[in-house]
Protein backbone atom coordinates (compact mmCIF):
# COMPACT_ATOMS: atom_id res chain seq x y z
CA UNK A 1 0.00 0.00 0.00
CA UNK A 2 1.14 3.57 -0.72
CA UNK A 3 0.80 5.76 1.97
CA UNK A 4 -0.59 9.48 0.68
CA UNK A 5 1.08 12.33 2.08
CA UNK A 6 -1.66 15.61 1.32
CA UNK A 7 1.16 18.42 0.59
CA UNK A 8 0.10 21.84 -0.94
CA UNK A 9 1.85 24.66 -3.24
CA UNK A 10 0.62 28.68 -2.60
CA UNK A 11 1.31 31.47 -4.71
CA UNK A 12 0.32 34.82 -3.95
CA UNK A 13 0.86 37.81 -6.40
CA UNK A 14 -0.05 41.37 -6.61
CA UNK A 15 -2.38 42.25 -9.61
CA UNK A 16 -2.75 46.19 -10.65
CA UNK A 17 -6.68 46.23 -10.66
CA UNK A 18 -9.47 46.25 -8.59
CA UNK A 19 -10.87 43.30 -6.42
CA UNK A 20 -14.29 42.89 -8.45
CA UNK A 21 -12.53 43.19 -11.82
CA UNK A 22 -9.81 40.61 -11.01
CA UNK A 23 -12.55 38.45 -9.48
CA UNK A 24 -14.41 38.62 -12.88
CA UNK A 25 -11.15 37.28 -14.64
CA UNK A 26 -10.50 34.11 -12.04
CA UNK A 27 -9.62 31.20 -14.30
CA UNK A 28 -7.60 28.30 -13.95
CA UNK A 29 -4.81 26.98 -15.97
CA UNK A 30 -7.26 25.36 -18.62
CA UNK A 31 -9.13 28.71 -19.29
CA UNK A 32 -5.40 30.56 -20.11
CA UNK A 33 -5.23 31.41 -23.91
CA UNK A 34 -1.76 32.45 -24.02
CA UNK A 35 0.70 29.17 -24.47
CA UNK A 36 2.59 27.81 -21.79
CA UNK A 37 6.35 28.36 -21.16
CA UNK A 38 8.76 26.24 -22.23
CA UNK A 39 9.26 24.99 -18.27
CA UNK A 40 5.21 24.55 -17.88
CA UNK A 41 5.22 22.29 -21.75
CA UNK A 42 8.25 20.29 -20.12
CA UNK A 43 7.03 18.96 -16.81
CA UNK A 44 2.87 19.47 -17.76
CA UNK A 45 0.61 18.36 -20.08
CA UNK A 46 -1.35 21.49 -21.86
CA UNK A 47 -4.55 21.85 -22.17
CA UNK A 48 -6.29 21.33 -25.33
CA UNK A 49 -9.86 21.50 -24.87
CA UNK A 50 -12.38 22.64 -22.28
CA UNK A 51 -16.05 21.42 -21.36
CA UNK A 52 -18.15 22.64 -18.78
CA UNK A 53 -18.69 25.64 -16.18
CA UNK A 54 -17.08 27.18 -13.24
CA UNK A 55 -19.64 30.15 -11.73
CA UNK A 56 -21.47 28.08 -8.97
CA UNK A 57 -21.06 25.62 -6.32
CA UNK A 58 -21.69 22.06 -8.02
CA UNK A 59 -20.44 23.35 -11.26
CA UNK A 60 -17.86 20.78 -13.52
CA UNK A 61 -15.43 21.85 -15.79
CA UNK A 62 -13.52 19.20 -17.51
CA UNK A 63 -10.22 19.61 -19.55
CA UNK A 64 -8.22 17.49 -22.24
CA UNK A 65 -4.80 17.54 -22.39
CA UNK A 66 -1.76 16.77 -24.62
CA UNK A 67 -1.48 13.48 -23.22
CA UNK A 68 -4.94 12.49 -23.91
CA UNK A 69 -5.83 12.61 -20.65
CA UNK A 70 -8.43 14.85 -18.72
CA UNK A 71 -8.73 16.61 -15.22
CA UNK A 72 -12.42 17.40 -13.82
CA UNK A 73 -12.54 20.01 -11.38
CA UNK A 74 -15.89 20.52 -9.07
CA UNK A 75 -16.62 23.84 -7.83
CA UNK A 76 -17.28 23.04 -4.15
CA UNK A 77 -17.54 26.57 -2.68
CA UNK A 78 -17.44 30.30 -3.30
CA UNK A 79 -17.37 33.24 -1.32
CA UNK A 80 -18.29 35.83 -4.02
CA UNK A 81 -15.81 38.44 -4.84
CA UNK A 82 -13.16 36.66 -2.51
CA UNK A 83 -12.99 33.08 -3.09
CA UNK A 84 -13.69 30.06 -4.83
CA UNK A 85 -12.74 26.52 -4.00
CA UNK A 86 -12.94 23.68 -6.43
CA UNK A 87 -12.02 19.45 -6.05
CA UNK A 88 -10.70 16.95 -8.55
CA UNK A 89 -12.39 14.75 -8.77
CA UNK A 90 -11.39 12.56 -12.43
CA UNK A 91 -8.11 12.62 -14.05
CA UNK A 92 -6.03 10.42 -15.94
CA UNK A 93 -3.45 13.04 -17.29
CA UNK A 94 0.09 11.35 -17.30
CA UNK A 95 1.70 11.96 -13.71
CA UNK A 96 -1.58 10.62 -11.65
CA UNK A 97 -0.25 7.48 -9.83
CA UNK A 98 2.89 9.59 -8.76
CA UNK A 99 1.36 12.96 -8.05
CA UNK A 100 -2.65 13.25 -7.29
CA UNK A 101 -4.51 16.43 -7.85
CA UNK A 102 -6.80 16.86 -5.20
CA UNK A 103 -8.25 20.38 -5.45
CA UNK A 104 -7.60 24.18 -4.05
CA UNK A 105 -8.41 27.56 -4.21
CA UNK A 106 -8.36 30.89 -5.82
CA UNK A 107 -8.64 33.85 -3.45
CA UNK A 108 -8.64 38.16 -4.45
CA UNK A 109 -8.33 40.61 -1.94
CA UNK A 110 -8.64 44.40 -2.34
CA UNK A 111 -5.22 45.93 -1.62
CA UNK A 112 -6.17 49.55 -2.20
CA UNK A 113 -4.77 51.93 -4.82
CA UNK A 114 -6.34 50.02 -7.82
CA UNK A 115 -4.32 46.79 -6.13
CA UNK A 116 -5.48 43.39 -5.69
CA UNK A 117 -3.48 40.24 -4.27
CA UNK A 118 -4.27 37.01 -5.79
CA UNK A 119 -3.38 34.13 -3.12
CA UNK A 120 -3.79 30.55 -5.70
CA UNK A 121 -3.64 27.03 -3.76
CA UNK A 122 -3.12 23.69 -5.06
CA UNK A 123 -3.56 20.66 -3.04
CA UNK A 124 -1.95 17.06 -3.87
CA UNK A 125 -0.79 13.97 -2.74
CA UNK A 126 2.54 13.42 -3.12
CA UNK A 127 3.98 9.08 -3.66
CA UNK A 128 7.14 10.00 -5.06
CA UNK A 129 10.28 9.30 -2.75
CA UNK A 130 12.33 10.60 -1.28
CA UNK A 131 9.32 12.88 -0.62
CA UNK A 132 11.31 15.70 0.49
CA UNK A 133 12.78 16.17 -2.82
CA UNK A 134 10.63 16.01 -4.95
CA UNK A 135 7.66 17.42 -3.28
CA UNK A 136 10.64 20.54 -4.02
CA UNK A 137 10.11 20.31 -7.40
CA UNK A 138 6.28 19.29 -7.59
CA UNK A 139 5.96 22.81 -5.67
CA UNK A 140 8.41 24.88 -8.52
CA UNK A 141 6.39 23.46 -11.26
CA UNK A 142 2.52 24.08 -9.49
CA UNK A 143 3.90 27.73 -8.75
CA UNK A 144 4.81 28.02 -12.17
CA UNK A 145 1.66 27.27 -12.82
CA UNK A 146 -0.03 29.74 -10.88
CA UNK A 147 2.42 32.48 -11.78
CA UNK A 148 1.55 31.44 -15.38
CA UNK A 149 -2.31 31.63 -14.86
CA UNK A 150 -2.10 35.28 -12.33
CA UNK A 151 0.17 37.00 -15.17
CA UNK A 152 -2.54 36.28 -17.40
CA UNK A 153 -5.14 37.70 -15.83
CA UNK A 154 -3.26 40.37 -15.53
CA UNK A 155 -2.80 40.72 -19.74
CA UNK A 156 -6.10 40.31 -19.88
CA UNK A 157 -6.82 43.63 -17.72
CA UNK A 158 -4.41 45.76 -19.13
CA UNK A 159 -5.51 44.75 -22.47
CA UNK A 160 -9.46 45.39 -21.13
CA UNK A 161 -8.37 48.68 -19.63
CA UNK A 162 -6.62 49.58 -22.90
CA UNK A 163 -9.38 48.70 -25.32
CA UNK A 164 -11.89 50.99 -22.80
CA UNK A 165 -9.13 53.82 -23.13
CA UNK A 166 -9.20 53.80 -26.72
CA UNK A 167 -13.04 53.47 -27.57
CA UNK A 168 -13.32 56.23 -24.45
CA UNK A 169 -10.51 58.61 -26.85
CA UNK A 170 -12.61 58.74 -30.02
Amino acid sequence: MIKKTISSASTTMVINASKENVWNKVGFYEHVQKKPSWMLRFSLPTPQEVDGKHEQVGDTCRCKYSDGGYLTKRITKILDGNRIEFEIIEQSIRYQDSIKLLGGYIEVEEQGDQKSIINMVTYYDNCIKPKRVAGYFINKIIKTMHKFVIQDMQTQLSLNICSKNEAFAR
